[in-house]
């Protein structure tokens, strides 16, 4: 199964990111354990995000597109970032049937400078409207969409920044089906 190896690769390398910075000294100048200073307690803080993108789906070899919206409310801790999130895509196929996928879940982010790294894990609803009978097939799911993302303007606390995604999503409940694609978005944090 797809996702799995995809989520078991994306966690180990933010695992392996936050082993990499627990090893890091405090003070780098410093070359013995007794000669290290103390690190700085790490200060958590409020974190708001809003991104705005589109997006590409394929569907069995139907592709999708469509624009999607995020918000994101969570805490950064040092260069590491929690949050709960709620998505929507709306879209549509190459055949105009329309379609909306409703993502909540969380992410797990690791700050690197300018550079993010980021792991969300989310269950989701995809709906896919019929051509024949009016209705709709539905189906829930669960999935993950690392990304990478890049701060283009930093102020105090205010980030605009832009971010890649893959969305890989396996749909179990109801019609099931494997979606997969990428989102690109912009977006603005605030942390206080």
């Amino acid at each position: 199964m797809p996702v799995n190896r995809a989520g078991v690769l994306a966690l180990a390398v933010f695992l392996v990111s936050a082993r990499a910075a627990a090893d890091e000294p405090a003070d780098p100048t410093a070359s013995g354990a007794a000669t290290r200073r103390a690190a700085a307690p790490v200060e958590n803080r409020f974190s708001l995000k809003v991104a705005l993108g589109g997006d590409y789906r394929d569907l069995y070899g139907v592709p999708i597109y469509g624009g999607d919206a995020h918000l994101s409310i969570g805490a950064e801790m040092g260069l590491y970032a929690v949050y709960g999130t709620a998505g929507l895509t709306l879209g549509t196929t190459q055949y105009g049937l329309g379609t909306t996928i409703i993502d909540l879940g969380c992410s797990f982010e690791r700050r690197f400078d300018r550079f993010t790294l980021g792991l969300p894990l989310r269950p989701s609803y995809l709906r896919i409207a019929r051509a024949t009978t009016g209705g709709a097939l539905d189906s829930l799911g669960i999935g993950i969409a690392p990304f990478v993302g890049f701060d283009l303007i930093a102020s105090e606390g205010h980030v605009l920044f832009l971010a890649a995604s893959l969305n890989l999503d396996e749909y179990l409940v109801g019609s099931s089906a494997f979606a997969w694609g990428p989102t690109l978005s912009i977006g603005y944090r605030e942390t206080d």
